[in-house]
């Protein structure tokens, strides 16, 4: 007869079922021209440049990073959408287990900006994302909302409209050098 309780009996793996709060906390880093609004319950961490923050939210995290560009950023349409190609491939290039389900230009923030979904896999975790890359004056800000699958859709729409919606940019990053890890230039990628 074996006791009860010894492992014999499996458990269904948790879930987080916690939603993003209704009431919201603004974030200002007027250092590099960013402001945006992020859910009250998000634990916000300012990060090394280019980095600006991360906030986590059970296993999701949104990260900001500022860039200051020596090149020019694209300017009308057309240039939007070849550096939408280039993003794309530059994406692909960059984590091989990148795979793009998505990808548009938009104004985000009274701004150009470009946005990629995908799904990758970080640290052995599949996780969906969702990054924008807006800019701005001479700087290119990226947001990154990054969840495991079964939480992404939940939390895509309430955080992704939050940011786009509250989202304020002056494109004022100083000058600084580009540091390790920062995406090349848009000209470097072809």
């Amino acid at each position: 007869m074996a006791p009860a309780g010894c492992g014999n009996e499996r458990s269904a793996a948790r879930v987080l079922t916690a939603e993003p709060a209704a009431a919201t906390q603004r974030l200002g880093y007027p250092e590099v021209g960013l402001s945006l609004e992020l859910p009250q319950n998000f634990r916000v961490q300012e990060a090394k440049r280019p980095g600006v923050f991360r906030a986590a939210f059970g296993s999701a995290t949104v990260s900001a990073f500022a860039y200051r560009r020596r090149e020019e950023l694209p300017g009308g349409q057309e240039e939007l959408e070849q550096a939408l190609k280039r993003l794309e491939k530059a994406a692909k290039e960059r984590s091989p287990s990148f795979e793009l389900s998505g990808s548009r230009t938009r104004e985000v923030g009274g701004a150009r900006a470009i946005e990629l979904l995908g799904r990758q896999t970080i640290s052995q975790s599949s996780l969906r994302t969702r990054s924008l890359h807006i800019f701005e004056g001479r700087a290119e800000y990226v947001i990154e909302l990054l969840a495991p699958p079964r939480q992404f859709d939940r939390l895509d729409k309430r955080v992704s409209g939050l940011i786009r919606s509250s989202l304020e940019i002056t494109g004022e990053v100083p000058l600084g050098g580009l540091q390790r890890g920062a995406l090349p230039p848009f000209d470097a990628i072809s």
